[in-house]
């Protein structure tokens, strides 16, 4: 079953099994949010991918403020301080932070030799959209106005719902006339919402780890057609809103974009769905599925395949800027 991936992978694996089966218990109800159903998601999120994971050696982190948005600034010796990774950390907009994701960064800026500025942007259900949206604008003119950085020092990147971002805050960027970042790459981005794609099945259920278990419960338990996203409000939640769901978006005139998903996510017709754009518009891309591998596997940063991973951003981002 796992002949293609590393020992180190299927060990993992056996983890991730286990905290999808978590999200899914603490799910009474998937169509219903509650204040301690998003605490728990936070504090697990947190204790998984921040807390125990592996930080890349001699790594440091400064709290500094972006336009008003509380983030963090992450180096190691081999950051480059003119080389600028403005990234937007995953977690359904409702959990994830600069703290749970300083390990995976830390690798990043490490083998990338980027500087990286991650903001925590406000999350639902507190804070609803637009205003992740207006916080990704905000934190991408505050490297440009407050510390700067010319647009073309400036890569941004992001994984889940953070790939959501990466994509719509450069729509907005180019909507707005504002001069786009050099670069951008996604982890297993969620560009489809609505869960339209032919990859939401309960057959891929079975292999996601992460999702399959929450989303099965939707739709076998449940019966509703798609797992609601919480961060929207119903009256203006739109499958053909690019700023919701950037799928359904242009991309004229968009920088050179990686993207990188695993074959066993519910979210792999997101990442095609992308491709299908981005090729249709003429966009310079890096694309990868990989194989046997869960949503946003290089959380696990020292697996050998979150590390081949890294070095081919790497690679990609040092060729454009």
């Amino acid at each position: 079953m796992y002949e293609t991936i590393s020992k180190e992978a299927i060990k993992a694996k056996k983890k991730y099994k286990r905290v999808g089966f978590v999200i899914s218990a603490i799910s009474l109800n998937p169509l219903k949010m509650s204040k301690i159903k998003v605490l728990i998601q936070r504090f697990y999120l947190y204790f998984v991918i921040g807390l125990f994971s592996k930080k890349a050696k001699e790594s440091k982190f400064e709290k500094i403020n972006m336009n008003g948005i509380r983030s963090w600034k992450i180096t190691t010796p081999n950051s480059d301080p003119n080389k600028i990774l403005l990234y937007f950390h995953g977690g359904a907009y409702i959990a994830g932070s600069s703290r749970a994701y300083y390990p995976m960064i830390s690798h990043i800026a490490d083998v990338s030799k980027f500087t990286v500025y991650m903001p925590d942007y406000r999350l639902a259900p507190e804070y609803l959209y637009p205003t992740q949206l207006e916080d990704g604008v905000n934190a991408y003119k505050s490297l440009i106005e407050e510390f700067g950085y010319s647009h073309k020092q400036i890569a941004i990147g992001g994984d889940s719902a953070g790939g959501n971002l990466a994509f719509v805050t450069i729509f907005k960027l180019r909507e707005e006339g504002i001069e786009l970042p050099k670069a951008i790459f996604s982890f297993s981005p969620w560009a489809d919402p609505a869960a339209t794609g032919d990859t939401y099945t309960i057959e891929i259920c079975e292999k996601d780890l992460l999702l399959g278990p929450v989303f099965k419960k939707t739709w076998t338990k449940y019966k509703a057609d798609a797992y609601l996203t919480y961060y929207v409000p119903d009256e203006v939640m739109s499958e053909n809103d690019p700023y919701i769901c950037p799928i359904k978006g242009s991309f004229k005139h968009f920088p050179p974009t990686l993207i990188h998903v695993g074959r066993d996510e519910l979210l792999l017709s997101d990442s095609r769905s992308l491709k299908f754009g981005l090729d249709r518009d003429n966009v310079e891309l890096e694309y990868k599925e990989w194989d046997n591998l869960w949503h946003v596997f290089q959380v696990e940063s020292i697996i050998p395949e979150s590390q081949e991973s890294f070095k081919l951003v790497s690679k990609f981002l040092n060729t454009n800027i």
